[in-house]
């Protein structure tokens, strides 16, 4: 089942997110097995396609998900770029260089601060991937797009790992308190 196909959306990366919440509705409310009045399918077949509507909506509905779910139903199955070692170590070493800006940030007396400037450079880098995602995916260039979606990935590592560090300060913030 293709989740664009079934929520009646093109297939492509930047979707219409208002016809994604309105066809995900009209979908519950015709196949959820608590609106069914009249048992035209049995409980069970209503509740597998409910399922897979809610898993088809939440799919969709997230960028990172959704990006994935684009190279999955366009064949690539590798989400590492192949053949190509010179990317890979260029971008092994942009991550090993991310890895240790956070562990200099660590050592800051007002890391806080610094922390929360470094994320927010990582969510700008964010959108540019995506943005670059999105004209390899319009372009059919689907190995291109694996190579940027691999670095999508490492985003969102970093910045979770970013982000934890930051509630970690906040924690001990509120425990000196």
């Amino acid at each position: 089942m293709n989740y664009f196909n079934l929520f009646k959306l093109s297939q492509k990366f930047n979707i219409d997110k208002k016809k994604l919440i309105k066809n995900f509705y009209k979908l519950q409310k015709k196949y959820h097995p608590d609106m069914q009045k009249k048992k035209k399918i049995s409980a069970v077949n209503q509740l597998l396609i409910s399922i897979k509507i809610n898993k088809g909506f939440n799919t969709l509905k997230n960028r990172f998900t959704r990006a994935k779910y684009l190279l999955k139903i366009n064949n690539e199955k590798n989400l590492l770029p192949k053949n190509n070692n010179c990317y890979q170590k260029k971008i092994l070493t942009k991550q090993f260089k991310l890895h240790e800006k956070i562990q200099e940030i660590k050592k800051k007396s007002n890391s806080y601060i610094h922390i929360n400037k470094f994320i927010k450079k990582l969510k700008i880098k964010l959108i540019l991937y995506y943005s670059q995602f999105n004209k390899k995916i319009k372009e059919k260039k689907i190995n291109y797009a694996n190579q940027i979606f691999y670095c999508i990935s490492f985003i969102y590592k970093i910045i979770k790992k970013a982000q934890n560090f930051k509630n970690k300060l906040i924690q001990d913030k509120e425990i000196r308190s």
